[in-house]
């Protein structure tokens, strides 16, 4: 049970939660009491661990995950839940933005010991993404997002039913990142087109967002995440 509250906690940090609308005062008002209300304090934390233990009730069961929830953040990323994924063209060639120097990025990119130096590196804006590979033959990529401020215009994610999501702890991270595996799903960046995509590890780290796309496993990717310097 500790550790249940223990990543709770964790997950509040990380789930932008819409400001909730002041029902107690609206009744108050329609019932006409003449008595003052009592002073409640302000429980942004405790409003944050409700929605988090509806959230993982919902993501532990599949059917139930769409009609508890439609969205929620983690860092800059939206994450949308849908009964059935829309239809999407094929994205070839990848649409990654401009091929750069890392030097040149909008921001002080995190590298991997691990990968070592990507293949290349592209930018969008405020999106910034380390490629494994080649175009034609992709092993990896890397996405960066220079800040951790909810933005569904700069990255969207949207997941079906049938897509197996986890949250999982990753040290140096802030809160719990999520897993993303099984069926395809699809992710917006940065006025792109959509495309499908499929496994997924997706966490937020010193004040950016981050995600691996393409590890077989999560062990895999969380090699991957713990190496980000």
């Amino acid at each position: 049970m500790r550790d249940l509250e223990r990543e709770l906690r964790e997950l509040s940090s990380a789930i932008m939660v819409p400001p909730t609308p002041d029902l107690a005062g609206a009744a108050h008002i329609r019932l006409g009491a003449t008595r003052p209300a009592a002073s409640w304090p302000r429980r942004p934390v405790v409003l944050a661990l409700v929605v988090a233990i509806v959230l993982v009730a919902g993501l532990a069961v599949s059917p139930a995950r769409t009609a508890i929830l439609r969205f929620f953040g983690i860092g800059a990323v939206q994450i949308e839940f849908v009964d059935r994924l829309p239809a999407v063209e094929p994205s070839v060639p990848l649409a990654l933005g401009n091929k750069i120097d890392p030097s040149k990025a909008p921001f002080p990119i995190l590298r991997s010991d691990l990968l070592g130096d990507p293949d290349a590196v592209y930018a969008r804006g405020e999106v910034v993404t380390l490629l494994y590979g080649s175009p034609d033959r992709l092993r990896l990529l890397v996405t960066e997002i220079g800040h951790s401020v909810l933005a569904p215009e700069l990255a969207k994610k949207i997941v079906a039913a049938t897509t197996n999501t986890r949250f999982v702890d990753i040290p140096g991270s802030t809160g719990p990142g999520i897993w993303i595996e099984g069926a395809p799903h699809i992710v917006v960046l940065a006025d792109a087109p959509p495309r499908l995509v499929g496994n997924t590890l997706l966490w937020v780290q010193e004040g950016r967002t981050l995600r691996i796309e393409g590890a077989a496993e999560l062990d895999d990717a969380l090699r991957i995440a713990k190496s980000m310097r």
